[in-house]
């Protein structure tokens, strides 16, 4: 029972979502867990199990290689012979829910794990004092670190690009990283990359952003690297599509030459497949009374490719 009372706080920043296959499923919130139910639909057996007659045992599904943050994966557990132990769920040894078995018939429990945060979870599953499973589970983060190839885009004061990413359950940002390179060793004074969290706006990023931050473009580096962006308080999104937006400012934009930064995509090769719904690009246009360089529209690219862009719950 000592394990169960340390599952009424949850520690982690994985939440978990548990119930019957079939039944109604609830939150596990940070003021307490959910006892355990028994799956409603599995038929009842026409005379209960004895305990003189079988010895407990456990099923379960396999986990994933690895899972990425925001994006649910279930793990369910079938038990037989198991009435009145006390089963329970750890990750990286602190324990998330459990509950107590009320029969000895067959019957499925479904744990939903949401990861917030990237890394190496242990995962355990036990009975009583026993463990009837153990395992890592590496948790990635949201977006693409393939860094293949030798492709990339270039942002600047006159050019903007976008990816999209899709949030299945609502996660905390605290970095985004690209995998990025500076075009030019000579930079000029007061330069930054800005990067935006924006949300989605009927295909595209919304006009208005939900977090920024910046760097000196003079952090960046002449070979490709992964930089990050931290956003210290965090940014909060709950479920949906939302966009990252590269930018470059810089004091004086009537500069000659601007500042640049690349950065890096991948793509499968055939330039004739048309760009996906997941990338964006903005070419800004000189305004003369203005002095400065002006927003126009986001237009699709010329053919499909994904940025080497990840959506982190850690600061770097």
């Amino acid at each position: 029972m000592d394990k169960l009372m340390g599952g009424a706080i949850l520690l982690l920043s994985v939440m978990l979502l548990f119930g019957c296959v079939g039944g109604e499923q609830e939150y596990v919130t940070e003021e307490g867990t959910t006892p355990l139910e028994e799956e409603e639909t599995t038929p009842p057996a026409e005379e209960e199990i004895t305990e003189a007659e079988c010895e407990a045992s456990y099923t379960y599904t396999e986990l994933p290689d690895t899972g990425v943050i925001g994006t649910p994966v279930q793990f369910s557990v079938t038990s037989t012979c198991a009435k009145g132990k006390v089963v329970g769920l750890n990750i990286d040894e602190l324990q998330e829910t459990g509950g107590k078995i009320g029969t000895n018939d067959p019957v499925t429990y479904n744990f939903i794990l949401m990861p917030e945060v990237e890394g190496t979870k242990q995962i355990m599953l036990w009975s009583d004092e026993d463990v009837v499973y153990s395992t890592t589970w590496e948790v990635l983060p949201l977006g693409s670190t393939d860094i293949s190839g030798n492709k990339n885009d270039p942002v600047s004061v006159k050019e903007w690009i976008a990816t999209a990413f899709d949030i299945e359950n609502g996660i905390t940002v605290k970095s985004v990283g690209a995998y990025m390179r500076r075009l030019y060793s000579q930079t000029l004074e007061g330069s930054q990359v800005i990067v935006e969290i924006r949300a989605d706006n009927s295909g595209e990023p919304s006009e208005n952003y939900l977090a920024t931050n910046a760097i000196p473009v003079t952090d960046t580096t002449m070979t490709e690297n992964w930089i990050y962006i931290n956003y210290p308080a965090g940014v909060e999104l709950s479920p949906g599509k939302y966009w990252v937006v590269f930018r470059v400012t810089q004091e004086n934009e009537e500069q000659i030459v601007s500042d640049v930064v690349n950065i890096h995509y991948t793509f499968g090769g055939d330039t004739t497949v048309p760009g996906n719904d997941y990338t964006r690009k903005m070419g800004l246009e000189w305004d003369n009374p203005q002095r400065k360089y002006v927003e126009t529209e986001w237009q699709e690219l010329a053919y499909d490719r994904t940025y080497s862009v990840i959506i982190s719950g850690e600061e770097h």
